[in-house]
């Protein structure tokens, strides 16, 4: 269920020379896998990788828009939204909070019948790089915070993340995720997770964005560093 957890998305940050929760580094992880790719389509990439240790593939989503970082973080904190552009998502909601850049997110994922939904709670974290302007979040699945939905199944490991890096058009994204599903998962439901998800959810990302919707967004911890 590694792209279903893509979409958890909810999130927040802090700043790259001072993080205060130590998250995978996602980046490196992903640079050191064999990528295959698996989709090209609608100007999305999608691709999966086998992960060392782990009989879960990890999955990879890429494409380039025209939008500026700080209205696709909007969309993402936007944790309200979810269920509108974010692939299988139900509900999301900021659980608890520290800081306005470190705080758990609970998502409640609908699942295609006959298979169980998911949920999970997860510790979202962002950094910014103050040379290039890119912008970095991790969401790690974490225990407790919210009672369990007895509708859904639990998840309990699993890791995603989202980098925006400038680019002269706009911005490229990335996203990563590595989830362990938990329970039996059918071969068509491991492959809408693996290629049809990631690539809705950017496709759908786009959309949201494109009009102009969280052009006037604050994000607090975007406010002191000139972003495209």
């Amino acid at each position: 269920m590694k792209a279903m957890m893509a979409y958890l998305t909810s999130a927040l940050l802090i700043l790259t020379s001072s993080l205060a929760v130590a998250q995978p580094d996602t980046r490196a992880i992903s640079s050191s896998l064999n990528w295959k790719l698996k989709r090209d389509k609608d100007g999305v990439r999608v691709y999966t990788a086998p992960v060392p240790d782990s009989k879960h593939a990890a999955v990879r989503g890429t494409m380039e828009v025209a939008t500026p970082i700080k209205e696709l973080v909007a969309l993402i904190l936007d944790t309200d939204a979810c269920s509108e552009w974010a692939a299988l998502c139900k509900e999301s909601f900021v659980a608890d909070r520290r800081s306005a850049t470190d705080f758990d997110v609970y998502t409640y994922n609908d699942i295609p019948w006959p298979v169980k939904d998911r949920d999970a709670v997860t510790r979202v974290t962002w950094s910014v790089n103050p040379d290039t302007g890119g912008v970095h979040m991790v969401a790690e699945i974490i225990g407790g915070i919210v009672e369990k939905n007895k509708k859904a199944i639990r998840l309990t490991t699993g890791v995603t993340s989202w980098t925006f890096t400038p680019t002269e058009a706009g911005t490229r994204v990335e996203n990563y995720a590595h989830i362990d599903p938990e329970g039996s998962t059918p071969a068509w439901l491991t492959n809408m997770l693996l290629v049809d998800a990631p690539h809705d959810t950017l496709v759908a990302m786009r959309k949201a964005v494109a009009d102009g919707a969280y052009a006037d967004a604050k994000v607090s911890f975007l406010e002191s560093t000139e972003m495209r």
